[in-house]
């Protein structure tokens, strides 16, 4: 299964939380190794100072541009770019420097459009950009948002989790009414899930009746997965845990089956 050719230019997929240990970071690097491992032309944008996903790909060493470098001292992206061990898959890393964007944004007119701007050479160029966001509701958040095309909502199974969904969605919809994001939600993804727990079944069983879009992809809570973070391991990697891997495959496809829902309905409501 792949993307539909409807489209031409990348789908821009946000990963966003409004808190952190939301495994957000685990998604963006393997849903984006999933994506690549479909043959699908895949980016990487770190858009967080902590540049964990950065690290899972690439040493800070060799890191010569990051995102603070394209969008504030207008460096080509294509000199950010990185490939990774993955065919496929790129990386626009991100450095501790980028700490620095959220003051910058401040300062630069219609900053809620920089990244969007400094993303748009590389749009035709990838099937899809994967954005990973930190854990806030800064300026790099809110234009990176601006930026995206689709969002995923990830979120563990426990009632703090449940009850950040909920904050950063009514959020969410103030910038669609300062028509700041167009996103499409994709949906609402449950990680860290134990069958075992009560607290697990009840916060899935709310979120089924919330009316949100949920992913029927459930990511589990695995001690492994420190372990792979540990030895930068992502989904199809040798010595990866295979409920993690299997599970991040799952999303992968649903990813895939959901962007091309979208996409129909969004070429539907440009014909209308």
């Amino acid at each position: 299964m792949g993307w539909d050719a409807a489209r031409m230019t990348a789908e821009i997929i946000a990963v966003a939380a409004h808190k952190g240990g939301q495994t957000k970071t685990s998604t963006s690097v393997n849903l984006s190794a999933g994506l690549a491992r479909a043959s699908s032309r895949v980016l990487l944008v770190d858009c967080d100072a902590q540049a964990n996903s950065t690290s899972m790909y690439a040493d800070e060493d060799d890191i010569e541009f990051d995102l603070l470098d394209i969008v504030k001292r207008d460096v080509d992206p294509h000199k950010a770019v990185c490939e990774t061990r993955i065919p496929g898959l790129h990386l626009l890393p991100s450095t501790l420097a980028v700490a620095r964007l959220d003051q910058e944004l401040i300062t630069m007119h219609r900053r809620e459009e920089q990244i969007a701007q400094a993303l748009a050479p590389l749009a035709d160029e990838y099937d899809v950009m994967v954005l990973d966001l930190s854990p806030n509701l800064g300026p790099v958040v809110i234009a990176a948002l601006c930026a995206a095309t689709s969002l995923i909502v990830p979120t563990d199974a426990s009632r703090w989790g449940r009850r950040g969904v909920s904050m950063f969605l009514e959020w969410s919809e103030d910038l669609r009414t300062a028509k700041v994001l167009s996103a499409d939600l994709l949906g609402v993804l449950l990680t860290k899930y134990e069958q075992g727990t009560l607290i697990s079944r009840e916060v899935h069983r709310d979120l089924r009746q919330s009316g949100l879009p949920l992913f029927k992809t459930l990511i589990p809570k695995r001690t492994a997965a420190e372990r792979m973070v540990a030895e930068k391991l992502v989904m199809g990697d040798e010595g990866a845990d295979m409920d993690l891997s299997e599970a991040y495959g799952k999303l992968t496809l649903e990813v895939i089956e959901r962007v091309n829902a979208v996409r129909g309905e969004r070429l539907t409501e440009g014909s209308a």
